[in-house]
């Protein structure tokens, strides 16, 4: 992390679809169980298909990934898996019922793109690390993708936002448009204050500052001679932002300290704040908003499909699944 830089929550989504995106599902609990439970070991029923124990265990483990072990063992958590994946298997089984498939080639165009992606080596290891087969991820992803490909079909003549919808999107969330100011700068940050005086003299005296930081800077940046790309004022530690903020393009600062230790900087360049025009974002919001209108339609297309596909679950088996018992 650069030092005085605050962490900035990033969300993505990869090509390998490694999470349910929608978690809307009827969830129906039977309390006296299954019909001979213990021989069939049936936890769940959703339409013609019936989920042992052992595949929605695999399920379940496949859709955590990257959680850690408390989160995986609480029955709150092991119950919200059972309703992202009840949701999952509905949708599977309506594609089933309209004889909706993947294209010939999809899935392995898919891994193809991942391997290349990760590297084949780096992506095997993370699936080591996750307690995870390759064959198994393998038959979960093609499932996937075969989700998406059928929400994909379902939801394709969901109308497109109106102009008068975009517009008043628009005129409503005004923050949302509006670029801050921003400043690219270099900084060399040290231990001490001493060590901070001594460089800011040697710079003063004509010495190459990208060259000084590579030396004697602690912060991650040094190796790029202590330059920070593009940046706006609320992410950074106060005292920065303050100062980085009030200097014109060029000059040297005095000596700023931060909880981080003693900075030294100088700004490289300065992208003043502008407000976009609803010509240069109308793409944008036409995509968010056709995005929001087709989740919406979903939802509730998911919401129909547990009155469609009989749902039954037996809640004593689903309590007694444990999910990576090797943790």
């Amino acid at each position: 992390m650069i030092p005085g830089v605050k962490n900035k929550t990033r969300m993505t989504f990869s090509n390998c679809g490694l999470i349910f995106i929608f978690n809307a599902a009827v969830f129906f609990f039977l309390g006296c169980g299954l019909v001979e439970q213990e021989k069939s070991r049936v936890v769940m029923v959703v339409g013609s298909r019936e989920i042992t124990t052992e595949a929605l265990k695999k399920d379940m483990e496949f859709l955590s990934a990257g959680m850690n072990g408390l989160e995986r063992h609480q029955d709150q958590y092991r119950n919200q898996l059972a309703e992202q994946l009840i949701g999952h298997y509905l949708i599977l089984e309506y594609g089933k019922e309209k004889g909706i498939a993947l294209p010939e080639g999809a899935l392995q165009s898919a891994l193809d793109d991942i391997t290349r992606e990760y590297g084949e080596e780096a992506f095997k290891e993370a699936l080591l690390r996750e307690y995870v087969d390759f064959d198994q991820w393998k038959d979960q992803l093609g499932e996937q993708l075969l989700e998406f490909k059928i929400l994909e079909t379902v939801s394709k003549d969901v109308a497109p936002p109106t102009y008068r919808e975009i517009e008043q999107y628009f005129k409503n969330n005004p923050a949302e448009f509006r670029c801050p100011k921003m400043v690219k700068f270099r900084q060399i940050v040290t231990r001490t204050r001493g060590e901070a005086e001594s460089l800011l003299k040697r710079i003063k005296n004509g010495e190459n500052m990208s060259e000084l930081a590579r030396q004697y800077s602690i912060a991650p940046e040094a190796e790029s001679g202590g330059e920070v790309g593009w940046i706006a004022r609320a992410h950074l530690e106060e005292g920065m932002g303050r100062g980085l903020f009030s200097m014109p393009q060029g000059k040297l600062s005095p000596i700023v300290e931060t909880p981080y230790g003693y900075h030294i900087f100088r700004v490289l360049a300065i992208r003043p704040g502008i407000v976009k025009e609803l010509p240069d974002v109308i793409e944008q919001i036409e995509t968010k908003l056709l995005r929001q209108k087709r989740e919406i339609f979903l939802e509730k297309w998911i919401e129909n499909l547990g009155t469609h596909f009989e749902v039954k679950i037996n809640q004593d088996l689903l309590n007694n699944v444990e999910l990576y018992e090797n943790l």
